[in-house]
């Protein structure tokens, strides 16, 4: 604090204060930790002179610069710990009155009190230590608030993102819609437009038959008025009455039927099956936003393996490394039979290839046709092809100066790996096979093996390890060099390790036999219960939409598969 602010001179001496105040540079013999204040031999015996001054605690130098620098902090206003009337430190406490105050006060103001309590004969440390841990949790529940408060705001931003892709979606959505609709008209319309021209055409032909016999008949009454004689013309119209009656009456007919045609063409089904699809596609749920706070996810089981030994696998399988390609099929490394394995999303075997070394550990999807597999001990990594039809074959292989474990994409160009034995507990290794260090404080624990695993949530640069020896999960920040240790009671030997969905990370927690699910500032959200003893290893797919988990019991080994909801 600034009221015992320490004055050296060049021999690195203590000065005394008061003699300081008067301009003087004498060195300090004592320090008065009532006074809180370094003296000289004469300036300290004003305690032998004032009798309340007399029970004033008086230590060495050396013991009061170690007390001055256990309580120097800027924070603290030294007024508070001092007699603003008397402007001496306070020395007693009334329980009573609930007020501190010095020796001069005790005289005056509190003469009468019976409930007095001598402040240097107190000690506070556990009253501290408990206001101290009561803020440290209000500090860490704080923490979590701005972490979800962080997490609102990129999964608002994301969504922000994905509006413009969403619209373009419903665009093409709503063309396809529009121009299925436009076909249904223009064909009913089509269809429509022949029927009817055809009627038309028949009628038509009946008033042009009509109009011929007409005119015949006009014709033949022109000829026999001109030329026939009076007696023919007679019969003529006699005969011809009724037959011209009838094709006048045939005419009035066909022109009062013609009148009548009412020509329309409905589209009511084709109009109320577009509005449906409408409705049902561009709804005012399709552009809204809502977000709550993380909450866990769930798991919905598939289905499960059980492994035992067979003539195609001496020992009993042992998954130790899984990982997704990005068509959702899983890779599957077995320790035990030192093979690669190709799953289906129905956990069928597609294909099996015989590794080239003994027991290999960990297994990353480097891409849609590429996977790249650690092997511990044998220093390398292998890199394979897998084809669209399950084919495996070794493209390259690596010569690393560590044994590495688990591996997992950090970025398109690096992979994080947990090693084996090392000072380092985790590396970068590049696609190329060049190996470097994190620009990270860590511990120089070396891990043995399986005790150590990694993972890296890309796109905020934090990498999560796992300490299955000490029951905890720690979680950096590349960028700032910070780090945060989980410790909770869900976490029992933690081991593999996967990021979910909203960057979640799943761990294995083989003591608790569950997967615990934490955010990706340290928040413990969750446990899930798998149907498996010991959960070890895990994968999750690139979508976040499955999630593919294996133990390593003797006897009751398996791989499960689950959906992500």
């Amino acid at each position: 604090m600034a009221e015992a602010h320490v004055d050296r001179d060049t021999d690195d001496k203590q000065l005394c204060q008061p003699c300081s105040k008067k301009g003087a540079g004498r060195a300090a013999d004592i320090f008065c930790t009532t006074c809180r204040e370094f003296q000289c031999e004469d300036c300290s015996k004003i305690h032998t002179i004032y009798a309340f001054m007399s029970d004033h605690k008086l230590v060495s130098v050396a013991d009061g610069q170690t007390h001055v620098s256990s309580i120097d902090c800027d924070d603290i206003d030294v007024n508070i710990y001092r007699c603003t009337k008397h402007n001496q430190h306070f020395e007693f406490y009334c329980q009573e009155d609930d007020d501190f105050f010095c020796s001069k006060c005790a005289v005056t103001r509190h003469k009468k009190c019976e409930t007095i309590v001598d402040l240097q004969s107190m000690n506070e440390q556990s009253r501290c230590d408990k206001l101290k841990n009561e803020l440290v949790a209000a500090i860490n529940s704080t923490n979590q608030v701005t972490e979800l408060l962080d997490e609102a705001d990129s999964r608002l931003s994301d969504d922000i993102r994905a509006l413009s892709d969403k619209l373009k979606d419903m665009k093409a959505r709503f063309i396809q819609i529009f121009d299925d609709f436009t076909g249904e008209i223009l064909s009913h319309a089509s269809v429509y437009s022949k029927s009817t021209k055809d009627d038309l055409a028949k009628k038509k032909v009946k008033c042009e038959t009509q109009i011929q016999s007409m005119k015949k008949t006009v014709k033949t009454l022109d000829s026999i008025m001109s030329a026939g004689t009076p007696a023919e013309q007679f019969i003529t119209e006699r005969r011809m009455l009724d037959d011209v009656h009838n094709a006048v009456k045939d005419a009035t007919s066909i022109h009062e039927e013609l009148s009548r045609i009412d020509i329309h063409c409905l589209f009511e089904d084709q109009v109320k099956k577009f509005k449906s699809k409408l409705e049902s596609e561009f709804n005012s749920e399709s552009f809204n936003i809502i977000y709550s706070l993380p909450s866990p996810s769930k798991l919905e089981f598939v289905r499960s393996i059980e492994f035992k030994a067979t003539s195609d696998n001496l020992k009993e399988p042992l998954y130790s490394g899984l990982s997704f390609l990005p068509d959702n099929r899983l890779v599957a490394v077995d320790n035990q039979n030192h093979k690669c394995l190709i799953y289906d999303v129905n956990l069928n075997v597609k294909n099996s290839y015989k590794l080239p070394y003994n027991h290999p550990q960990c297994v990353a999807a480097v891409s849609d046709d590429e996977i790249v597999v650690t092997s511990g001990g044998n220093y390398r990594l292998e890199f394979l092809n897998v084809s669209k039809t399950n084919e495996l074959t070794v493209k390259r292989t690596c010569k690393m100066n560590a044994k590495y474990y688990s591996i997992s994409m950090m970025n398109n160009d690096n992979f994080v790996v947990s090693t084996i034995d090392h000072i380092k507990p985790f590396r970068i290794v590049s696609i190329s096979g060049d190996e470097s260090e994190f620009n990270i404080k860590t511990s120089s624990k070396k891990y043995p093996l399986g005790t150590n695993y990694c993972t890296f949530i890309c796109g905020r640069e934090i990498l999560v390890q796992t300490d299955s020896d000490e029951d905890k999960i720690y979680i950096y920040n590349i960028e700032s060099g910070e780090n945060v240790m989980v410790k909770d009671k869900l976490v029992k030997s933690p081991c593999g390790v996967a990021v979910g969905p909203y960057d979640h990370v799943f761990v294995c927690s083989k003591g608790t036999k569950c997967l615990v699910e934490i955010t990706p500032g340290g928040r413990v959200l969750s446990s899930h219960q798998v149907d498996m003893n010991h959960p070890r290893f895990i994968a999750i797919s690139k979508d976040k939409k499955l999630l593919a988990v294996s133990n390593a019991t003797n006897g009751d080994r398996k791989l499960s598969l689950y959906k992500i909801a």
